[in-house]
Formats: structure tokens, C-alpha cells, sequence
């Protein structure tokens, strides 16, 4: 199932954990990095299939989904004449500054409905790492999708550590020599607070997850040798749990307002789901709630104001209505654009024909990823957002009623979860912009459509009292 094995599963590793690094791979050589990264699995992973053909298939609506959002974008580069080019909606505009300042050929030329071809070229490379993430994952055997979440949980600890360094340290301190902007926020290695907030709140879930599983095989006198830690070891457990205290201390400390309240309905859904899961177990109740009660106990005591400080009416009521007229900006332009949408990645160069009567200075991104999406890209935005998100639903509705003792469901509900942060972050800013966001986030929806492990008898060595079975099968 696994191509190369543990090779192949250490590089993924590596690539994971590395794209966070230096501001989030939001930058043109660390983001050409992981797209030259992306490649190199893409062609293993090609390789692999086509030596071995069998490969579980992924339902028909996120395969749909991933279809046109990786074709569209091509779509939008395809050279036009200059006649037809002009009926394109909201070329108009363009096709007057040319006849005015242009001369010669340059006013006939084809050109491509986007209306920045190079911008469009480097925002579909920069889909292929959250692609190749979720392909890889979907690779892995069961027993490296365990190490692998608990390796980004891992990392996610050491991430919010950092980020609480910074809470208390000076502004010439050494851990602001990424992120100076965020001055007095944890923010970790990322540029902005608000995108350091989302991806400690994608991993939440997971962890509640892990110690649910780990309880799960707590309760089993069969030890499984083939995890990369025993989930019966309580110091283990224990190292787990404070990593989560750590993640929501710094989500409180980082200030942003959507990335707590995102963590805290991906815990609220993850208590719901995990004990109500066929299965799960009442215990993700217990850990929620001892995780919420501890992180906010230890946050008091270290002190709050600043936190409180972002909260007040005023200042909610100044972003609502900033953001709010931001995106019916946003909407006039994607409305302008139907139903071919201006070009992906091609928002800061259309936007500011319609900022006008928002405010001033330099907008880059909408703040709300759909309705950019839906400007971008015009009607296979939709289309993209609505199969995407059935594909969730029917995926989720089936690991929750699936009847199975297997404990590798508790990973796969528990990363669907985690995908809901995210989802929800992204109406109130564009975290999934950040590389290692997207590569995060792809990468627990590969856990979550993970064909996962068959429901076949086990036998139990009698020598060693473990189970017998094939490594692709682990539990």
C-alpha cells in the first residue's frame, strides 16, 4: 500500500514539519520548496500506482471537487482572441485601458480570461503540497498515520511553547525575528497571529483523538509493537495532554478572536462526535472538559488582559463592520466576474478597482477565502465548496455509524474534526492561504479518507501475546 515504506514516510514527515518553519512557507523560496517537495511525491506516489493499480478510491464528489479545483485554474490560462477575449465578463474595463495606452499588436494579442496569467500559474502551483500531502497520507499504513499525527502534535506543542515565549519576551528578543509584526501575540514561527491560532486549533481535535485512542488500547491486554509509542504508557499520556495545554494557552495568548472561538466549537464537536461515535467512548467528555478547565485556570493565573483587551464590544463591532464591508466589495467584484471569475490568485491585482468605498491602504486578501474563492474563480468556486463539503458530511456520517472495534476510526473522526476550525476560520480571514496551513489541513483530511483497516479476524501469538497480522492492518 506504502510506496518505499519508511522512506517514504520519513520524507513526509520532514516535508510536514518543515513547511511551518519559516513564516509558514508564505514566502517565494520556502514555498518553492515545497512545491519542488510536492513534485518529487507526486511522481513517487504515480510511480507506485501504476506498479500497483489497486488503491482505495475516494468518494466521487471530493474526487469532483479536487478535479476542478486543479483543471479550472488551467482553464482560466487558455490564450483567447482578442474579439472574444473582450466579451469575457469584467474585461471590459481592460479592454479600454488597452485601446488607450496600448499600440500596435499588443492591442490584438491573445489573451487568457485571467487577468494576471502569471498570478494564476503560481496559484495553482501552489495547490500541488496540500495535494501531495493528502495523496501521501492516503498512502501511509495505519501505523505511520498514528506516528504521523503524533508527530505534528508534537510539533504543534513546541509551536504554541515558542508562541508563549514570545507573550513576555522584548521586542528585540531573538523570537521575534520572524514574526516583528505581532508584537506582544504569540504567533510561533508564523507571520500573523491569526494564522498561528488556526493551525494550533486544527490540532486540537487530533489530540483529543489520540488520547481517546490511547485509552481505547489502555483497556486491551493486546500491546500493539508496531506504534511508534506504547498508549499504555502514562507518562505518555501525560505528554499528550500537556502539549494541548500548551496550544490553548498560546491560542489565548495569540489574541486572535476567530482562532479561539473556532478551537473551542472543534473541542465542543469533538466531545459530541467522539462519545457519541459508535467507536468512541464517554472519555473524550472528561478530557475536553479537564483540557478547557486547566487551559483557562493556568491562562488566569498568567493573566488575561491582554486577551480581554481584544474582546470589548468596541472592538468587535469596528471588525464586523470592516470585515463586513469588505466583503460586499468582494462580492461586487465576483459578481462582476461571472460566471468565469477574474483568474485564481488574482485578487490583490482586481481588488482594488472596489476597494474605493471601503477604506484605504493595500488589501491583499478578502478575508473570507469563499468569497475570494468565488471571485477568483466564478461558478466553480461553488460547485468546488458544495462537493467538497458533502464529500465531508457523507465521510463523517459514515465513520460515526460504521460498527467496528477498530480503534483507527477514533483517528479518522477525530481528524475530520480538526478540519472544522479551519473551515470555519476561513469565512473571517485566509489562513488556508499559508502553505503549511493548507498542507496541515490536507493532510488531516487524508487521515479522515483514509480507506483506514478492514474488519478481519485477528489471532493472538501465543509466544509473544501480540497480535499476528499484516502491518498494513494495524489497528
Amino acid at each position: 500500500m506504502e510506496p518505499a515504506g519508511s522512506t517514504f514516510f520519513f520524507f513526509l514527515v520532514v516535508f510536514l514539519l518543515l513547511a511551518p518553519l519559516y513564516k509558514a512557507g508564505d514566502r517565494p523560496i520556502p514555498l518553492l520548496l515545497l512545491e519542488l517537495g510536492a513534485v518529487g511525491f507526486l511522481f513517487t506516489l504515480a510511480h507506485h500506482v501504476a506498479a500497483r493499480p489497486a488503491v482505495a478510491a475516494l468518494p466521487r464528489p471530493l474526487t469532483i471537487a479536487i478535479g476542478v479545483l486543479l483543471i479550472y485554474p488551467l482553464v482560466q490560462l487558455v490564450p483567447l482572441p482578442e474579439a472574444l477575449w473582450r466579451l469575457v465578463p469584467g474585461h471590459a474595463e481592460y479592454a479600454t485601458v488597452l485601446e488607450r495606452f496600448a499600440s500596435g499588436d499588443a492591442v490584438h494579442a491573445t489573451r487568457a480570461i485571467s487577468i494576471v496569467p502569471s498570478a494564476t500559474e503560481a496559484g495553482w502551483l501552489a495547490l500541488l503540497p496540500p495535494l501531495a500531502c493528502f495523496l501521501a497520507v492516503q498512502s501511509l499504513v495505519p501505523r505511520h498515520v498514528v506516528r504521523l499525527l503524533l508527530a505534528m502534535t508534537i510539533f504543534a506543542g513546541l509551536e504554541a511553547l515558542f508562541g508563549l515565549l514570545q507573550v513576555r519576551a522584548g521586542r528585540d528578543s531573538i523570537v521575534y525575528s520572524l514574526s516583528d509584526v505581532a508584537y506582544g501575540t504569540a504567533s510561533g514561527t508564523f507571520v500573523n497571529h491569526n494564522h498561528y491560532a488556526a493551525m494550533l486549533a486544527m490540532m486540537l481535535p487530533v489530540i483529543v483523538g489520540l488520547l481517546v485512542f490511547t485509552i481505547r488500547y489502555g483497556r486491551r491486554r493486546v500491546r500493539p509493537p508496531a506504534f511508534a509509542f506504547d498508549p499504555d504508557a502514562l507518562s505518555q499520556r501525560i505528554i499528550v495532554f500537556l502539549a494541548a495545554v500548551l496550544m490553548l494557552l498560546a491560542l489565548f495568548f495569540s489574541g486572535s478572536r476567530a482562532g479561539i472561538a473556532t478551537a473551542l466549537a472543534g473541542l465542543a464537536f469533538s466531545s459530541i462526535l467522539l462519545a457519541r461515535s459508535r467507536a468512541g467512548l464517554k472519555h473524550a467528555n472528561l478530557i475536553v472538559g479537564v483540557l478547557v478547565i486547566v487551559g483557562i485556570a493556568v491562562a488566569t493565573l498568567i493573566g488575561l488582559s491582554p486577551l480581554l483587551s481584544r474582546i470589548t464590544p468596541e472592538q468587535l463591532g469596528l471588525s464586523g463592520q470592516g470585515r463586513m464591508a469588505l466583503a460586499a466589495a468582494t462580492l461586487r467584484a465576483a459578481i462582476d466576474f461571472l460566471p468565469f471569475g477574474s483568474g485564481l490568485s488574482t485578487f490583490v491585482d482586481v481588488f482594488p478597482r472596489y476597494q474605493v468605498e471601503v477604506f484605504g491602504g493595500f488589501i491583499d486578501y478578502a478575508h473570507n477565502d469563499y468569497l475570494q474563492l468565488f471571485m477568483e474563480t466564478g461558478l466553480a468556486a461553488p460547485l468546488v465548496v458544495v462537493l467538497a463539503v458533502a464529500a465531508y458530511v457523507m465521510r463523517m456520517s459514515e465513520l460515526l455509524r460504521r460498527e467496528t472495534k477498530r480503534s483507527f476510526i477514533v483517528l479518522q473522526i477525530a481528524a475530520g474534526v480538526g478540519l472544522l476550525p479551519l473551515i470555519l476560520h476561513s469565512m473571517f480571514d485566509f489562513a488556508i492561504h499559508m502553505p503549511a496551513n493548507a498542507m496541515w489541513f490536507a493532510a488531516l483530511a487524508g487521515v479522515m479518507f483514509h480507506p483506514g483497516v478492514e474488519d478481519v479476524p485477528v489471532r493472538i501469538g501465543r509466544s509473544r501475546g501480540v497480535a499476528q497480522q499484516p502491518a498494513s492492518r494495524s489497528r
